[in-house]
């Protein structure tokens, strides 16, 4: 309770150092989208084993997107110190552009072949990762009244301003506030302690009280205790009567619709065409057959 308090202090002080000593921003974000989209999306039924793995790299890059945006928005939030931009930071480039950077591969040389080939498998694997979440994106903003489709299918600059909206739309504000229903202390699945905090809030959307069940661990086994996720995410959609499951199912099947075995069979055909304009594959495989036999 000490810590909640605090954090409370901080976050009207606009003390974000303070703030994040009981609060884990980037390990309550990641939880949250876990949460409310990777999980759900990984049980979507009816998918190939191919357009499975595909989702889960579009679903990937969608995280990636979502939670430097929510990170920087609660940070810019808390603090007044500084530009939102202090608190992102720039990622290395290891997608299809970065297959393709070096020199061209010259002809009748094995590590050309390679080089070509690799360069080619470069592109395609992000060219289809990119596709899927282009059709993710077009997809969710078909949904536009939904969670998924609040989130994903707004343009980046408003995801955080979507994510506040729905934030007021459900109550969870201080106005709402009823108080702390109580709490607990459990252990995790590896030991470790853990403390689930109830809050509870008059929400206008649910037209009735709900719970929101905090997690928090402890920081040093003496020190502060630290926020890091909301625990019945379920429980809250289901009385916010969000199906939110239905939801990431209905935008994964809509955008892994075309995803099948028979396009990636045609588009490797396309890679065989492509390495082979930029070395003599033909001579190569030739000199491995005289070799080996």
């Amino acid at each position: 309770m000490y810590s909640i308090q605090e954090a409370s202090i901080a976050a009207a002080r606009h003390d974000l150092e303070a703030f994040e000593r009981h609060v884990d921003i980037e390990q309550f974000v990641d939880n949250l989208i876990d949460d409310l989209l990777i999980k759900p999306a990984n049980t979507t039924p009816g998918l190939t084993s191919l357009q499975r793995a595909t989702g889960e790299e579009a679903l990937a890059f969608a995280k990636s997107s979502l939670r430097s945006q929510l990170i920087a928005k609660i940070r810019n939030s808390i603090s007044t110190s500084g530009p939102e931009g202090k608190y992102t930071s720039s990622r290395p480039n290891f997608g299809p552009g970065a297959a393709v950077a070096g020199e061209m591969p010259k002809a009748n040389d094995l590590q050309g072949f390679f080089q070509a080939a690799g360069r080619e498998l470069g592109r395609e694997t992000g060219r289809l990762k990119n596709e899927t979440y282009l059709r993710l994106t077009a997809c969710a903003r078909q949904q536009p009244k939904t969670i998924t489709g609040k989130l994903l299918g707004s343009p980046p600059q408003i995801v955080a301003f979507q994510a506040k909206l729905l934030i007021d739309e459900y109550g969870f504000t201080k106005d709402n506030f009823r108080g702390v229903t109580g709490w607990k202390t459990v252990k995790d699945e590896k030991g470790y302690p853990r403390t689930v905090v109830g809050f509870k809030f008059n929400s206008p959307k649910a037209g009735k009280e709900i719970t929101v069940d905090i997690g928090m661990y402890p920081k040093t086994a003496l020190g502060d205790w630290r926020v890091f996720r909301i625990e019945n995410i379920a429980e809250l959609m289901m009385a916010l009567n969000e199906d939110y499951e239905y939801q990431v199912h209905s935008l994964m099947t809509c955008a892994l619709a075309g995803v099948t075995n028979q396009s990636v069979k045609d588009e490797v055909r396309g890679l065989t065409d492509r390495i082979k304009r930029h070395v003599d594959t033909d001579s190569i495989l030739k000199k491995l057959k005289l070799r080996f036999n």
